[in-house]
């Protein structure tokens, strides 16, 4: 559908994490990410990670960084629904996140950028889709 169109603009993943809006995990954390059964790069937005940081820096509820990952790794693995080829939705209870505990997110598998077709895994809310 779009082969003849001009492109006009791209966002490439690699300004992204300049400009705060992603994250990729570094390595101890991309080793749990493995554990869980993933073996490729994991990225997160920022919305994802922004309620990763506000549910471990809750004391009253007692997360772990680790904690809070597993619990995200291991529900994108067994539950939610495929929406596409390279695209699924799963809930995910955070606790320490505001009033609201259950969290729909999005896992993507998809290149890591234009320039670099390895396969990686976004994290990401509904609304950054």
């Amino acid at each position: 559908m779009f082969e003849d169109c001009e492109i006009i603009y791209t966002y490439t993943r690699k300004e992204a994490i300049e400009d705060g809006l992603q994250f990729r995990l570094g390595d101890e954390l991309a080793q749990l990410a493995e554990e869980a059964g993933y073996k490729w790069p994991v990225y997160m937005t920022s919305g994802v990670w922004g309620l990763v940081e506000m549910a471990v820096n809750n004391k009253k509820h007692c997360n772990d960084l680790n904690g809070v990952l597993w619990d995200i790794f291991y529900m994108s693995r067994v539950t939610g629904q495929m929406l596409n080829n390279s695209l699924k939705a799963f809930d995910v209870i955070i606790t320490g996140t505001g009033q609201r505990k259950i969290h729909k997110i999005y896992v993507e598998c998809g290149p890591i950028d234009f320039d670099n077709p390895e396969p990686c895994l976004t994290f990401m809310l509904p609304d950054e889709n």
